[in-house]
């Protein structure tokens, strides 16, 4: 059985590795011509551009690397149901079930690579292919130069609001803050109002500022302050937030991004759901594998070879048409935004599992 096995892995993966490095090739050829004015605009040279194009092969590999999967599915499985060898496995006792159960497999290992890749190759790449087409293609000067922000609102833990008149990162320099707290009937509990404040010693020392009590608004005492430990740990630098693409981040960096965006009071529901898009992507080619197995043995040859190819193939774009359909519905708070991540992979499992239970063993 093991040589049964090898040698229908075999027989997918050689499809596999021609179809992914045709689609990168392909993406990467057409993303050439389509930056053709820009690189001559900005007169860059030819090593220049293969670098940058080959920095970012990997993303649009892995990007297409679903269809690419399905395409060696229907490869290898249709050139086995043509030549027979598919009756001659059963005709040996192999039920079909064990072979199903051999790609079910594959397609786990397939989306633990994708998963691996996303996480400790895609953003090396892209971090680098960022900095080729900017800094040596562009001419721009690198954005870690700006230190001075001013008018941030920040939002704190414990129904707290922090508001920052001017604010230097690198010096570790506040003034003009006021930071109200609530409590959980949102009635107004705590007013600090600041001159200037300074990050010391992990932490922040206020200085020349009043602090307010209130009671339900019934009456309320204040109290001033020449200098003052702030209990918050929050670090300048946390105070911004820079935009970057979500696929230059690991999980923990994305996370923390995520994180640092809701602190200052920004909406992250798109950024959510790509979190956990992260985790429905490793079974997002078992879901393909289920979808391509029935069309690729014919459903019982009561469709064609050609046709079932063409209906996985409009699967797999349907899949994801669905898949941008959910973002934008929890974008929007339709949804939630688990179920924005993981509905397509439920929508076309349920589908998956339909159509393979018509698979005759």
């Amino acid at each position: 059985m093991r040589i049964i096995y090898w040698y229908i892995t075999k027989k997918f993966l050689k499809p596999l590795f021609f179809a992914t490095f045709a689609f990168g090739f392909i993406v990467m050829i057409s993303e050439f011509f389509r930056e053709m004015s820009f690189y001559m605009e900005q007169k860059t040279p030819f090593s220049l551009i293969v670098e940058y194009l080959f920095l970012s092969l990997p993303w649009w590999i892995i990007d297409v690397f679903a269809v690419s999967v399905l395409l060696a599915l229907l490869f290898s499985l249709g050139e086995l149901a043509k030549r027979n060898e598919i009756t001659a496995i059963k005709a040996a006792g192999v039920n079909t079930w064990r072979l199903i159960a051999l790609f079910m497999f594959l397609g786990l290992c397939i989306g633990i690579i994708d998963f691996s890749a996303r996480e400790f190759i895609i953003p090396h790449t892209v971090v680098k292919a960022e900095y080729t087409k900017n800094i040596k293609i562009k001419k721009k000067e690198p954005s870690n130069t700006i230190n001075e922000y001013y008018n941030l609102i920040v939002a704190l833990p414990d129904n707290s609001r922090m508001s920052v008149g001017y604010l230097n990162v690198k010096d570790g320099y506040m003034r003009n803050i006021i930071v109200d707290k609530y409590d959980d009937n949102f009635y107004l509990k705590n007013n600090i109002v600041v001159g200037e404040a300074y990050y010391r010693h992990g932490g922040w020392l206020l200085k020349n500022g009043v602090e307010r009590n209130f009671n339900h608004g019934k009456d309320w005492n204040e109290r001033y302050f020449e200098s003052k430990i702030f209990g918050l740990t929050v670090k300048p630098g946390d105070f911004i937030v820079q935009n970057t693409r979500y696929e230059q981040m690991t999980l923990k960096e994305f996370k923390e991004y995520i994180q640092k965006r809701q602190m200052l009071g920004e909406k992250t529901l798109k950024e959510q759901i790509k979190y956990d898009m992260r985790f429905a992507n490793v079974f997002c080619h078992i879901i393909v594998m289920m979808i391509g197995i029935p069309f690729a043995l014919g459903l019982g040859n009561k469709f064609g070879k050609i046709i079932s190819f063409t209906f996985a193939l409009i699967f797999s774009f349907i899949y994801w048409s669905v898949r941008a359909v959910c973002l934008s519905l929890g974008e929007n708070q339709i949804l939630d935004v688990w179920l924005a991540a993981w509905l397509p992979n439920i929508i076309f499992g349920v589908i998956g599992i339909y159509l393979m239970s018509r698979i005759k063993k």
